[in-house]
């Protein structure tokens, strides 16, 4: 059995970008006064070039061999994700960005929960277990933690 020990540091390397991509796009609405949909907006733009060059480098080019298998919402993603910047962006100033992570990350947690709990989409069905339940309570306890020692 292979270790998983690389993904989680693959995984703990993505999450330690967020809070870098946050207050770098912070810095960026501070000094080009953009609002935030705006600031959004660029931090895609510079995704996409960098999806662009990462797409050719590995993989050859950015059509995959069986796009007319894809369905029409499949394509809605980068809807989401363009949200789920926006409200982080939203609520940072507001409750910080230690907490706004916690906070997206339950979020994140909960509704990952649900939909393999359901299989939700095609994924693995993983039954929601009282341990997992635990360990949200834990999360969300944190959070009220993070907010609690801020006041």
């Amino acid at each position: 059995m292979k270790s998983s020990l690389p993904y989680v540091l693959i995984s703990l390397l993505g999450g330690a970008i967020i809070p870098l991509q946050l207050a770098m796009v912070s810095s960026f609405r501070q000094s080009s006064n953009a609002s935030q949909i705006q600031a959004t907006f660029y931090l895609y733009l510079g995704g996409t070039i960098a999806s662009l060059l990462l797409s050719f480098v590995i993989s050859g080019g950015i059509k995959p061999p069986n796009m007319q298998n894809a369905q029409w919402w499949q394509y809605l993603t980068g809807f989401l994700g363009s949200f789920y910047i926006l409200f982080m962006f939203i609520a940072a100033p507001k409750i910080g960005s230690a907490s706004t992570l916690l906070w997206v990350f339950l979020g994140q947690m909960l509704f990952a929960t649900l939909l393999a709990h359901y299989g939700f989409l095609g994924l693995e069905v993983r039954k929601i277990e009282p341990i997992k339940l635990f360990g949200l309570a834990l999360i969300a306890i944190g959070g009220g933690v993070l907010i609690w020692a801020e006041k």
